[in-house]
């Protein structure tokens, strides 16, 4: 009876830990460099298939709500930028083979988490650069 209740328990932390995860990054990439910080990331790749994650906030020091400001550059393939934060996945852009967008869109609250996702499909080659405070 004891083992049972232990393996109870530890099925459920297993299952809690797991829901906690929204996004999980799942990508083949050559070339790949990123970076991430606490209000900005980036991405850089020269072939991207799949989909790469990034959690940030909106800063609370002296920063006001606002957009989403991100910057996309594609030399191949297709790459959609969309953001969580709520539960609910936005596309922020769709960009194509020899397009670019720098744009703000959106909108963050002052102290929230936002989950950037980044999809590259037909061998994406690009740059993305995500920032919550400028």
């Amino acid at each position: 009876m004891k083992k049972l209740i232990i393996s109870i328990m530890i099925l459920v932390t297993l299952i809690t830990l797991s829901s906690c995860i929204k996004y999980t990054s799942s990508f083949k990439a050559i070339g790949l460099v990123r970076s991430n910080n606490s209000h900005s990331c980036s991405a850089s790749f020269h072939s991207l298939e799949g989909q790469l994650v990034f959690k940030i906030k909106k800063s609370d020091l002296g920063a006001s709500e606002g957009d989403i400001s991100y910057s996309i550059v594609v030399e191949q393939g297709e790459v959609k930028l969309s953001y969580d934060i709520y539960g609910v996945k936005e596309d922020l852009a769709f960009v194509k083979s020899g397009e670019s967008v720098d744009s703000r869109g959106g909108y963050v609250e002052t102290g929230k988490y936002v989950y950037i996702i980044i999809e590259g499909t037909n061998n994406a080659r690009g740059k993305v650069t995500v920032e919550l405070d400028n």
